[in-house]
Parts: structure tokens; C-alpha cells; sequence
């Protein structure tokens, strides 16, 4: 392997189980960019597909592509098997179900290093197969794109949406903050905590207007039924706070904002579970904020007349209970 192999500017980390045949659209984006100087890091997570012997041929075919295999440990202990690899300056997430245009890592990369941010976010495309849905996502709202901030400045940054897949990292920017992937069972939620992380870690953060990841929504879920997975947003929330509680400023200027993310986040959530679950998670959520409303760390006027009225109906609702 020549010095450009070892030591890319950019390694992108790519979880893959059992993605069919989508597989080869997303390889192929990768492997097309228009910036060469990088290398794709493939987690095989234990596929009983043909995923495997995919890989493998294109590693064959171009030496940038490193494959490794291992047995199936869910979305997180993927991602972190395949951060923990990569060499690159940079780091960029691509999930193989979902593809890039073929520029996508050459401007996020020059962006980043011409602005010299540890991470840049750019919007992204909502796709359908089947080409009725096709458009383009803000995921950072009104918010002034191609201009440098960081949390402490601006605190709202961190509840911009994860989609983790449409930004670059500096990858000494990880490291640096020990920021890795919560290996919570199945593929639930884990991009919370570590978008998070990364959004309150970026010294330097820069949101962009142009969307170059397309990402496949055909086989969304519309509710979720296990009882392994309806607490999991509440793994990656308890994460996020023991994140900020080690830095006395993160915690004072940030936990109010983070406790009107986490009610947004556990209000979408209560809608989306199955009916036998909803009472249960709902008692969860009034815990964790009547425990948060000890702390200090909740602030009526930052969550509006609205939020602020529909967090005591959920409180009076399990009060009422004792």
C-alpha cells in the first residue's frame, strides 16, 4: 500500500447488515468520488446476506477498501470496530443503504480544512427507489449556514437533527473526547449521544446549504414495538448528560437546553411506541424531569408555554398514580 492508503485524508466507516442489493449503489458512490484520497472501512456486522463476499470482491478491485468481518454486535459496536480502524484526518459515516453524490466528501473536506472546523454539516436528500420521494432536508433550521460557531456560543446547535451520515468529522476531534457509539442492542437511536458529542466537542462548526447525501427513507419503521429498544433513547440521553456533567461550563450553559431536546426527543418517542409500552415510558419520562427539575436544570421560560403545560400534564400524570 503507497502513503495515501495508510494514511487518507479521509476514511469513511461503513456499517453494513444485510442491505441486499442497495449495497452496490452505495459502494459505488464511495468508490466514485471525485476526491481519491481516501479509504472506506467496511464492518461487515455478522450479514447472512451476500454483503461478505460483496465486500470482498471490491476490495479486490481497489485497495482503498479495508473489509472486516466479524459477528453480528449491532449498530454500535459496528461503528465503533470500524472508527477504531480508520486513519483518516477526517472521518465520514456512509450506511449502505443510503449512497453520495459523487462530490460529497471533496467539499465537505476542503470546507473543513479551508475553515479549519473539526466538523461540518451539510443538509441532505430523502430518497425513495421507486423515485416519488426525492427531496431535500434542512436539518439544522434557520440557522446561518458557512458560518464558524460552537455550542458555547450558540447552545440550540446541539438540537439539530444526528443524521449523522450528512457531516465530516475531525477525526482527532473523536479521539481527543473519547466520543465512540453507545453498543446498545439492534439500531436504535445510537447517533443521538455520539451527534451530541460531536456538536458540543466542535470548537469550530460550520452548517452548509447544499445536501449531497441521499438518504433512503423506502423501509422506515413506523412505531417501535420491541421492549429492547424503547429505552434505548434513554441510554443515549443518560450518556449526553454524563458527558456534559464532567465540564462544570458544558453543564451550566448547556443542561437546560439538553433537558428541552431530551422532552422533544422522549414526547416523539412516547408517540411512536406500541400502545402496551406507552404508560410505562411515559412514567419513565416523568421521573427523569421531575429529578431534573431537582437538579435546577429546567427552565420554563426556554421551553415555552406549550412544552412547559404538556410536561405537567405527563408529571400530574404519574403523581396521580401514587
Amino acid at each position: 500500500m503507497d502513503a495515501k492508503v495508510l494514511d487518507p485524508a479521509v476514511s469513511v466507516v461503513m456499517p453494513i447488515f444485510n442491505p441486499g442489493d442497495y449495497l452496490f449503489q452505495s459502494m459505488d458512490s464511495v468508490l466514485g468520488q471525485t476526491f481519491e484520497d481516501i479509504q472506506i472501512v467496511c464492518v461487515n456486522d455478522g450479514s447472512t446476506d451476500d454483503s461478505l463476499s460483496v465486500l470482498k470482491e471490491y476490495a479486490k478491485q481497489d485497495r482503498r477498501v479495508l473489509v472486516i468481518d466479524k459477528p453480528n454486535g449491532g449498530y454500535g459496536h459496528a461503528m465503533n470496530t470500524g472508527m477504531s480502524v480508520a486513519t483518516g484526518e477526517y472521518v465520514m459515516i456512509l450506511e449502505p443503504d443510503d449512497f453520495m453524490d459523487l462530490r460529497m466528501v471533496e467539499r465537505l473536506y476542503l470546507i473543513a480544512k479551508e475553515s479549519s472546523c473539526d466538523m461540518v454539516k451539510s443538509k441532505y436528500w430523502e430518497y425513495q427507489t421507486n423515485g416519488n420521494v426525492n427531496r431535500i432536508v434542512n436539518n439544522y433550521g434557520n440557522r446561518e449556514s458557512h458560518i464558524v460557531t460552537n455550542a458555547i456560543e450558540d447552545p440550540s446547535v446541539i438540537m439539530v437533527q444526528p443524521s449523522i451520515w450528512s457531516a465530516i468529522y475531525r477525526r482527532s476531534m473523536l479521539t481527543q473526547n473519547a466520543i465512540w457509539f453507545n453498543e446498545t442492542p439492534g439500531a436504535s437511536y445510537q447517533d443521538t449521544a455520539f451527534s451530541f458529542k460531536c456538536l458540543v466537542s466542535a470548537g469550530r462548526l460550520m452548517f452548509v446549504d447544499d445536501a449531497y447525501l441521499h438518504y433512503r427513507i423506502d423501509n422506515e419503521a413506523s412505531s417501535v414495538k420491541s421492549s429492547g429498544k424503547i429505552y434505548n433513547v434513554c441510554d443515549e440521553f443518560s450518556s449526553i448528560e454524563s458527558f456534559v456533567c464532567t465540564n462544570q461550563v458544558l453543564r451550566n450553559r448547556l443542561m437546560p437546553t439538553v433537558q428541552l431536546w431530551k422532552f422533544n426527543t422522549y414526547l416523539w418517542n412516547l408517540n411512536r411506541i406500541s400502545d402496551e409500552y406507552y404508560s410505562q415510558f411515559r412514567d419513565r419520562m416523568a421521573l427523569e424531569f421531575l429529578k431534573a427539575g431537582y437538579d435546577g436544570y429546567l427552565d420554563q421560560e426556554l421551553f415555552g408555554k406549550g412544552s412547559w403545560n404538556e410536561l405537567q400534564r405527563i408529571i400530574k400524570a404519574y403523581e396521580s398514580k401514587k
